[in-house]
């Protein structure tokens, strides 16, 4: 399994492998998505007018600074086509996306950076060293999948400063930032960094998967560029209503509810799953990183209960026993505790 979510060949009653809101999608976004049947004899704006100035309010940045797409996936397959990198740097664990994104380059070589369990998987200011004139490209997850740490301020202005030195191009990854508090945003940067690409989506933060909203901030010369790597027409009509409305409804009120709802929920996850014995990493944000003994198999166990967890031993870096969990509400996060109690 490389990705959460893969419920179709089985009988699933709660999904803890997708890392989504717990709040749910609001009734405002549902309501725009069912608004725009009526637009489907037309062809989606191919210049995501609408769409781009939606977001640009509510990233107080200029429409020309961004670009939407089929999800952040389809976006950093897009970036990476378009630097052509022959050497790429990326700590691991980190998210299975970018691996896929950079082998879309058969000349490029990756490089890993191991984080170290001792120290909980946080990216630290040792991998700044790893940066060279050699790197081409440096991907972040911020915070990072699936440990759940974000990029601490200091930790991101050497890696941006060093970047800018070697003349390596930076994509930060923050599909889950705003779902996520004690972190620093690479937007702040923006302005300073001509190589910096920021992904993000309203995937996670309004529980859409299945609409695929994604977007790129960066330079307006880098965006303009970009567009000529992307499909004519690689937003729907659907998705550019979705994503007017998500821009739209992402009020303070709205990312403070979610990110406080989160935080009660991971430290009520985090300290009964430590009453069990269960090691659990420090998280940021709405997934927990887990390591059981090899021996228990936590994946198929709650499996044969009609719960799904991913199983991380796909991942570069981490071995089996390590699983990610979603945060999710109070009473489904007490049904899958009273689950693993009685797996053990």
């Amino acid at each position: 399994m490389l990705h959460g979510g893969e419920v179709y060949d089985k009988e699933i009653e709660l999904d803890f492998s997708v890392s989504l809101n717990p709040c749910g999608c609001p009734d405002e976004v549902k309501d725009a998505l069912c608004g725009a049947i009526c637009d489907i004899d037309k062809y989606p704006d191919m210049d995501q007018r609408k769409f781009r100035e939606a977001v640009s309010g509510a990233e107080k940045l200029s429409p020309e600074n961004i670009i939407g797409g089929n999800g952040a996936s389809e976006l950093l397959s897009a970036i990476v086509n378009m630097l052509g990198p022959s050497k790429a740097l990326l700590p691991v664990p980190s998210f299975y996306g970018y691996v896929h994104a950079l082998s879309m380059t058969p000349q490029c070589e990756t490089v890993t950076y191991q984080l170290r369990e001792d120290k909980g998987f946080e990216l630290d200011e040792t991998f700044v060293d790893e940066i060279t004139c050699a790197i081409d490209l440096v991907i972040l997850g911020n915070p990072n999948n699936p440990t759940g740490k974000c990029i601490k301020k200091d930790v991101l202005e050497a890696i941006l400063k060093k970047c800018k030195e070697t003349g390596t191009a930076l994509i930060v990854d923050e599909c889950f930032f705003r779902l996520s508090d004690n972190g620093t945003s690479a937007r702040a940067y923006l302005d300073s960094y001509d190589n910096l690409y920021i992904v993000d989506a309203y995937t996670k933060l309004f529980s859409i998967p299945g609409v695929r909203v994604g977007f790129c901030l960066s330079k307006p010369d880098n965006i303009e560029r970009l567009r000529r790597f992307l499909p004519e027409w690689n937003m729907s009509v659907f998705a550019q209503t979705a994503g007017i409305a998500c821009a739209e409804d992402s009020s303070k009120s709205f990312m403070d509810r979610t990110v406080e709802i989160i935080r009660a929920e991971r430290e009520y996850l985090t300290s009964e799953l430590r009453k069990l014995g269960i090691k659990v990493f420090d998280s940021d944000t709405n997934f927990l990183l887990v390591r059981m003994p090899e021996d228990h198999d936590l994946y198929h166990l709650l499996l044969n209960h009609h719960v799904l967890i991913r199983d991380c031993s796909t991942f570069d870096g981490l071995a089996d026993g390590f699983y990610r969990i979603a945060i999710k509400d109070h009473e489904s996060n007490k049904k899958l505790l009273q689950l693993i109690e009685l797996c053990q």
